[in-house]
């Protein structure tokens, strides 16, 4: 029988049975490739650290992590493009502390522009999807677009790239190919059309281009969910591609918000496991090349999220090799680093901030090596997902455990024939992190915790036999959860105020509000929306931004309740979600607003989770409907007070936006500065800025 314990529960006199964990080092899986993170964006910050900060930072992202695979990007798209002598300076960093144990993969956003219709390398430059993939061509031996040309760059890019001192050992010719971005993009069909390139004729050109020189992954899709991963790969020469990649920022069924995700890691199983059942077999490494959260900001329970979705990869999805999208951010955020560089941005010195998932990847990184394999490892806890590896040459053996319930677990030491535990660290959600722990027979899991343990042959045998917890922080305090009141969200028979909505597509008109009585409700406003359906015009969404009492309202509340109606004769669906800057949340879709009267439709906030959105949308097929009143029910407090007033709208609120090298480029009012997505708006370069109001900072993409 397996029973789980509180710490408190451990202290009494008798402790039944224990959880269990089998491990079978003799049961081989995929063999490992590497774990590792980006380096794509906020290079300069980096090497403008001062010389003892910069070091530190280099020690603690490739030493402290045991990095073995470092992602870059290919940005020679200009005929004057040189390599980024801030690039050369972070690989060679890394290659003097980690030696050939790091490998370098190299992945490009676009083509030259010159290659593209549009001429540009920006997807918001091309009048169509067509213009933001290759450009025609007569007589190419590999089809109907430039595929020769495009081939040719990438030969003279990884020349380029070598001479520099950077000499990639695996390549993607394209990331996310099937992403119709606004900034760097090139797309490509899994073969060609008559609309747009073929990624498998690409893939010919560049394999016949670079063969010997590089290994070459593909097809990087945008994400798993829809079979979208097997549509390209299925077209694919095999003996052209030496390994398989993808990234995560969809999984299927629905389940396609990055930061929902990170909380529901199983979300990913089924996709996964699809992919490794069909690929995993073929001889060739499967590498999962970039995820995060996509929420700017780190939670400490994307520590659990990270280490579970790796489980999950490494277990079902057979993966080979795991890259998180950033090694290391600018101003202080970060998904494994943040950096802050004296004087930039909003930051007042030279920092370096571990995040939550540091950790989790370290779980992985530092104790497992290339070569190794993933072995079975099994257990009937339903609450514990755990991974094992085990060395090349079977001397050593990786064990991690992640609990992911809510409740400490008592963990008897798994047996390993022959081996002993050599080393045992923990991390805790909300306490201690890659801890060293006493090595006994018998390990206190904590709720959320990550757990590895390293088993050797010349290990001795434990003597300690009590576990204990020791990540969990004695001045940590959880919250304490409470019930409280509904939260107002805007109610119209109060305000008539419609200057927080804000048409996304520029075809809506715009909100306006009605006082005139309407069955027996005075005060509402009109909301236009497409009046088509959404395959023929896309999604039209009208945007209502929110006070901060609204936005920590939806985070913690269990549903909204809309009083709304159709404006048309029958009634409309209506799709309602949660925004923050890019990202989006789906909340749900179709919730009914009736044609015959008014009606409070309920919207559960479950998907919202840690998300922050600052404001809510609406789109639907029908041409408007109205809005009385929305509310925020079943809501809970953690014992912090909320404001007790609307925190007004900050549209106009005074704002600076400074460059990656700290340098103000530009002042003005904050609706001057950002589209409705969080994106610059300005007349800027393309890249990453930092916008600085008077209470806050945050980075923004110019597209």
């Amino acid at each position: 029988m397996i029973r789980k314990f509180t710490t408190m529960a451990l202290t009494a006199a008798s402790i039944a049975a224990a959880a269990s964990i089998t491990v079978d080092p003799s049961a081989k899986k995929q063999e490992i490739v590497g774990f590792g993170g980006g380096s794509v964006y906020y290079q300069s910050w980096i090497t403008a650290l001062a010389d003892q900060n910069k070091e530190a930072l280099f020690d603690t992202a490739f030493t402290g992590l045991n990095l073995s695979l470092l992602r870059i990007g290919n940005w020679l798209q200009a005929d004057t493009a040189k390599v980024s002598p801030d690039d050369i300076a972070i690989v060679q960093a890394a290659k003097q502390r980690l030696g050939n144990h790091l490998k370098i993969e190299m992945s490009s956003w676009s083509a030259p522009g010159k290659l593209k219709p549009s001429g540009s390398v920006n997807g918001k430059d091309g009048s169509s999807e067509s213009a933001n993939s290759l450009k025609p061509a007569s007589s190419d031996p590999y089809g109907k677009y430039a595929y020769s040309d495009f081939a040719n760059w990438w030969k003279t890019s990884l020349q380029a790239y070598t001479a520099a001192g950077i000499t990639p050992d695996y390549i993607s010719l394209q990331n996310e190919p099937d992403m119709n971005a606004d900034y760097e993009e090139t797309l490509f069909e899994p073969t060609e059309t008559n609309e747009k390139a073929g990624y498998k004729e690409a893939l010919n050109a560049v394999y016949d281009a670079v063969k010997g020189t590089t290994k070459i992954l593909g097809p990087e899709p945008l994400g798993i969910g829809y079979s979208n991963f097997e549509k390209y790969a299925k077209e694919l020469d095999d003996t052209k591609l030496d390994g398989y990649a993808y990234h995560l920022y969809h999984a299927g069924n629905g389940n396609d918000n990055s930061g929902n995700n990170y909380l529901a890691p199983e979300n990913f199983r089924e996709s996964m496991k699809a992919i490794g059942s069909a690929y995993g077999s073929k001889g060739k490494p499967i590498i999962m090349t970039e995820f995060c959260n996509m929420l700017d900001k780190t939670r400490e329970e994307d520590m659990i999220g990270l280490a579970h979705i790796m489980q999950v990869g490494f277990t079902d999805g057979q993966l080979a090799g795991y890259v998180a999208w950033q090694l290391f951010w600018g101003n202080g955020t970060g998904q494994l680093i943040g950096v802050c560089t004296e004087n930039w941005g909003s930051c007042k010195k030279d920092e370096i901030v571990i995040g939550p998932e540091y950790h989790a990847m370290r779980h992985y990184s530092k104790f497992v090596n290339p070569g190794w394999k993933a072995v079975s490892a099994t257990t009937a806890e339903n609450d514990l997902k755990t991974v094992a590896f085990a060395s090349s040459s079977d001397d050593s053996v990786t064990v991690v455990v992640i609990n992911t319930g809510k409740t400490a677990i008592s963990l008897d030491a798994p047996t390993v024939n022959g081996m002993n535990v050599a080393t045992a660290v923990q991390s805790k959600e909300n306490g201690f992190k890659s801890k060293g722990i006493t090595i006994a027979s018998c390990y206190m899991l904590p709720a959320r915790s990550v757990t590895t343990l390293v088993y050797t042959k010349t290990a001795s045998a434990s003597t300690v036999t009590a576990c204990k917890d020791e990540t969990t922080d004695p001045n940590y305090t959880e919250p304490v959860v409470t019930p409280a009141a509904d939260v107002v969200i805007v109610d119209y028979s109060k305000t008539t105020d419609v200057s927080t909505w804000q048409a996304i597509s520029e075809d809506l008109d715009a909100v306006t509000y009605n006082a005139g009585a309407l069955d027996g409700i005075t005060g509402y406003v009109s909301v236009p929306l497409a009046g088509c359906e959404q395959a023929d015009c896309g999604y039209k969404n009208q945007l209502l931004n929110i006070s901060e009492e609204a936005a920590a309202a939806i985070a913690t509340c269990s549903e909204l309740t809309i009083t709304m109606r159709s404006q048309e004769t029958s009634n409309a669906y209506v799709n309602v979600g949660g925004a923050n800057g890019s990202s989006w949340v789906d909340y749900q879709y179709g919730r009914t607003a009736s044609a015959s009267e008014w009606s409070e439709t309920t919207v559960d906030l479950e998907k919202e989770g840690g998300n922050g959105s600052t404001a809510l949308t609406f789109n639907s097929d029908a041409s408007g409907i109205y809005i009385a009143k929305i509310v925020a029910t079943g809501c809970t407090t953690t014992g912090i007070a909320k404001p007790s007033k609307f925190i007004a709208n900050d549209r106009n609120a005074p704002v600076k936006i400074f460059n990656l090298n700290g340098n103000l480029v530009w002042t003005g009012l904050r609706s001057q500065a950002l589209n409705a997505d969080g994106t610059l708006r300005l007349n800027l370069r393309q890249g990453m800025y930092i916008v600085k109001t008077r209470t806050s900072s945050f980075k923004a993409l110019k597209k």
